[in-house]
């Protein structure tokens, strides 16, 4: 039993992403923790995985633990959801040359209401309702087709990009230098936005009725239908997902688990705030109130209301020792 922490630095800016090995390398189970998928959003991951580390309980002897903080760092260190490349790198993970040419009519069609000037209260409102008309007269299931991924607007949401992102191939080395010998692997990917503030939203992996969605289910105590945490009632068929490329890596281990959401904000300020992302990266970049605006945004995804902190210092290792239980 040891502790191993390895750093992988990324190109240009001295920034990286740390790997964290605790428990025995040759250990036949491994408990797979992700942060800053949406850079962003890894404050509040990182939080979660700093205060489990404080009171985390001894090494089972039977079960390696890897933690991967900031597999995102440039989109975290520059308090943005998307890469150097204004890559979404949660819709990044394709493996074919076609992928990264698919067409997404229902983001054409979205489009012009999110590539907007948001830094105007009422034209942001404005645009808001005019979104929400659309998806009242035309249906809101194109809503979903939108948050699948893109790849004809670069300057867009939810760009899918071109090729593998750097924090994509970094992401497969990992799984191939800590995970290999691995045959049963459980995994959590730490996220914030989707759901109500206060929230904890699982978006488990795997058909519904698979052994891999019982198992993390289980785990979890999930195994009661919930309240959909999509308006259309269906969660979206997303491509490109970090955690796909977990199956994609390791084909002969058994893999279980989700992405834990925890809810920020109502929907408005959620989608206000990624329209204010994007267009801090590109019409936004030079107002004179950049930084307010970049700290209004982390403010949406990682909230300073302290209810809402020590909701998820609590919940978050308790989800963590449930992940290495089931796994175990």
């Amino acid at each position: 039993v040891g502790e191993v922490l390895r750093r992988y630095p990324n190109v240009g800016e001295p920034l990286a992403c740390d790997v964290a090995i605790l428990g025995p390398e040759s250990a036949p189970r491994t408990a797979l923790a992700i942060t800053g998928t949406h850079g962003i959003e890894g404050f509040t991951g990182s939080a979660v995985l700093h205060r489990w580390l404080l009171s985390r309980p001894r090494e089972r002897p039977d079960v390696k633990i890897v933690l991967i903080h900031a597999i995102n760092p440039w989109a975290f260190s520059h308090k943005t959801r998307t890469t150097e490349n204004n890559v979404d790198l949660n819709r990044n993970f394709i493996r074919d040359n076609v992928g990264y040419q698919r067409e997404n009519p229902a983001y054409d069609a979205l489009a012009p209401f999110l590539h907007i000037d948001p830094s105007d209260a009422r034209r942001s409102l404005a645009a808001y309702r005019a979104y929400k008309s659309y998806l009242d007269e035309h249906g809101w299931h194109l809503e979903n087709e939108m948050l699948e991924g893109q790849c004809r607007h670069p300057d867009g949401l939810f760009y899918a990009g071109k090729e593998p992102e750097w924090s994509n191939r970094l992401f497969r080395r990992i799984l191939g230098e800590h995970l290999a010998q691995a045959a049963t692997v459980g995994f959590v990917d730490w996220h914030t936005g989707v759901g109500s503030s206060g929230e904890v939203v699982y978006l488990i992996t795997g058909g519904k009725g698979s052994p891999e969605y019982a198992a993390a289910a289980r785990w979890w105590n999930r195994e009661q239908e919930e309240k959909p945490a999509f308006k259309s009632g269906a969660t979206p068929n997303y491509r490109g997902l970090l955690s796909q490329a977990i199956r994609q890596e390791l084909p002969d281990a058994r893999v279980a688990g989700g992405v834990v959401e925890f809810g920020t904000a109502d929907e408005y300020a959620i989608i206000r705030g990624d329209c204010l992302d994007r267009w801090l990266r590109f019409e936004g970049r030079n107002d004179p109130d950049l930084a307010h605006f970049q700290h209004a945004y982390k403010d949406i995804m990682c909230p300073p209301d302290l209810s809402w902190r020590r909701m998820v210092l609590a919940e978050g290792p308790a989800i963590m020792d449930k992940l290495i239980a089931g796994v175990a």
